[in-house]
């Protein structure tokens, strides 16, 4: 019975495209040490870089840029192009940067899912924000390998609600590039003032806002309760159908068995 189970849920898990793209994503990461799929630039993200760039060099002169977005929303892709025309380095931060404030470098361009609700702003010369659907964003995750499970996993509506209260609580001159997600505002002489703004929304609600972290006010601000950190956008119980499904095909499996013997 157990082996039927295992073997029933297993199928159910690799009948998804999710769990599918995942494997491809280790098996590649075995053969070659990555495990997406090789970088190639997208024309049209490129386009939007050159609008980036053309803006930004009519209005100020960037030293550091801070790119957030969904997972799968193009930041990597983005950032390497608007790397490449600004002579800026790129870098790619991992979720343990996000613990703590990090240390930003003058001339580099950071990105992170977490990067405007955890970081202070005040560190960027201008903050990009790439603002997808949802549901571009989940597809482009499994299409690419490099972990599709995520796409199953973690809740993307949760995670874009707080990054777009991250993003609309900064002051400053917002900018849309046409016909793209990409939405930028560049930093105003007196700061992004995004804490002061969240704070000052949430006490005219009657909340007490001391000891909260930024991350935790959004989370107020949104869904009433403060949370931090990546697991409260984890979707715990994702598989449970496939897992359930298994655990009926094993019983199945056992009747039939006793009914033959």
């Amino acid at each position: 019975m157990a082996v039927a189970f295992v073997t029933a849920a297993i199928m159910n898990l690799l009948a998804r495209d999710t769990i599918r793209s995942a494997i491809k994503g280790r098996a590649r990461k075995l053969f070659t040490g990555d495990s997406e799929r090789p970088n190639q630039p997208v024309p049209a993200v490129e386009e939007y870089a050159h609008q980036i760039v053309h803006m930004l060099e009519e209005k100020i002169s960037p030293v550091t840029i801070g790119i957030d977005g969904l997972p799968g929303s193009g930041k990597s892709t983005l950032g390497r192009s608007l790397a490449k025309r600004t002579g800026l380095e790129w870098r790619c931060l991992s979720l343990s940067d996000m613990r703590k404030p990090y240390f930003f470098r003058h001339g580099r361009i950071y990105e992170n899912i977490r990067l405007f609700r955890t970081q202070d702003i005040d560190n960027f010369d201008a903050i990009v924000y790439i603002d997808c659907q949802t549901e571009d964003a989940q597809q482009r995750v499994i299409v690419r390998d490099r972990n599709g499970a995520l796409a199953d996993y973690v809740d993307f509506k949760m995670l874009k609600k707080i990054g777009d209260a991250a993003f609309e609580m900064a002051d400053g001159e917002e900018i849309i590039i046409p016909m793209s997600p990409v939405r930028i505002k560049l930093r105003p002489k007196d700061g992004y003032k995004d804490r002061d703004n969240l704070r000052m929304i949430l006490r005219s609600r009657g909340v007490d806002v001391e000891g909260f972290s930024k991350e935790e006010l959004l989370f107020i601000y949104c869904y009433g309760k403060p949370k931090s950190g990546i697991l409260p956008y984890v979707k715990f119980g994702a598989y449970n159908n496939e897992i359930l499904s298994g655990a009926f095909a094993a019983l199945r499996v056992a009747s039939v068995k006793k009914l033959l013997s």
